[in-house]
């Protein structure tokens, strides 16, 4: 007998980057709340997913806390790779495709990250430093992009969905067999879908029989004494 599909386990979500990044703008009953919001926050999320090395990391800090302008522009510009990871995946759950103008800032994002290694001797002359120069955060902003960018050229873009919840709106992908999921998670926005179907049907069945009958719409008068 097959199993009923709402008891079945929901798919292993993507490891993909950019979702994961993402997400990190999450909903509480419909407000953004933001778990970057900070030069600081930011930096450990980083690290934490090896865009920054231990060494990077005390390096990016120690410089942005000298600089708070600078720091609040690196916030700024993370800030802005996902408004236009939001702004795809939007997209791309209502025509199945990003716009061309989506795809130019993200190609712009993914400009910025360019980076080389190079050699050179240390100005004592007794050893060689081999080294990546160019900037660490774009590196690692660009890294993200190209998740997505990785994401749009090898699957199925199609399968890129922001979750129909308003009150969530997390990126998901759909690893689902049919592709048709809405929602990121069944068991929570899924349920909280059903409960709120189920209650807008069932107040438009008790204004359809105060329409038919107006007594049932109010309680009994009490009885006369």
């Amino acid at each position: 007998m097959p199993q009923n599909s709402a008891q079945l386990p929901e798919p292993d979500q993507a490891g993909e980057l950019f979702v994961t990044f993402a997400n990190t703008l999450e909903y509480e009953r419909g407000q953004p709340v933001d778990r970057l919001p900070d030069v600081e926050s930011l930096l450990a999320w980083l690290r934490e997913r090896r865009l920054l090395s231990g060494r990077g990391l005390a390096a990016e800090a120690s410089r942005l806390r000298r600089d708070r302008e600078e720091a609040a522009r690196r916030v700024e510009r993370f800030g802005h790779l996902r408004e236009v990871l939001h702004a795809i995946a939007a997209e791309v759950t209502e025509s199945g495709h990003p716009t061309a103008s989506h795809l130019r800032d993200l190609n712009h994002i993914l400009r910025h990250g360019l980076h080389y290694h190079q050699i050179e001797m240390d100005p004592d002359g007794n050893r060689y430093t081999f080294a990546q120069v160019g900037d660490r955060l774009d590196q690692a902003r660009a890294t993200i992009a190209s998740s997505l960018a990785q994401f749009l050229a090898d699957d199925h873009p199609s399968r890129l969905r922001v979750c129909a919840n308003p009150g969530c709106r997390y990126l998901f992908i759909d690893r689902s067999p049919t592709g048709r999921r809405r929602w990121c998670d069944m068991r929570t926005c899924g349920n909280q879908a059903k409960v709120a179907r189920h209650r807008a049907r069932a107040r438009v069945h008790l204004e359809e029989a105060v329409l038919v009958n107006p007594a049932e719409g109010f309680p009994a008068a009490p009885a006369s004494v």
